[in-house]
């Protein structure tokens, strides 16, 4: 029989990390288009394009990871929530 150990404070401590991880993610791109504004904004015709077109798809990948992290950290809050509320239903059944 296979045997799944939860741990409480792991599961919150994971889903804080998930959050910290997709700050710094968001913090990172913002510096990093930051930095580049001024060389970009010299950027015209076929260049200033194909930026824009790269940053763009660029953007959507980067919201994409942020939604899936952003789900993983809610997964991880439910998780942990049931997990309580079985081991309390569990005692209350030993009371």
């Amino acid at each position: 029989m296979s045997e799944i150990l939860v741990t409480f404070g792991e599961l919150e401590s994971a889903r804080n990390s998930i959050q910290t991880t997709w700050t710094n993610i968001n913090r990172e791109l913002e510096d990093l288009k930051r930095y580049l504004q001024p060389l970009v904004e010299t950027w015209t015709g076929e260049a200033s394009s194909a930026y824009q077109a790269h940053q763009a798809k660029w953007d959507r990948s980067a919201t994409d990871l942020n939604q899936v992290l952003n789900q993983i950290g809610i997964a991880l809050g439910t998780s942990n929530e049931n997990y309580q509320v079985g081991e309390a239903a569990n005692r209350a059944r030993w009371s």
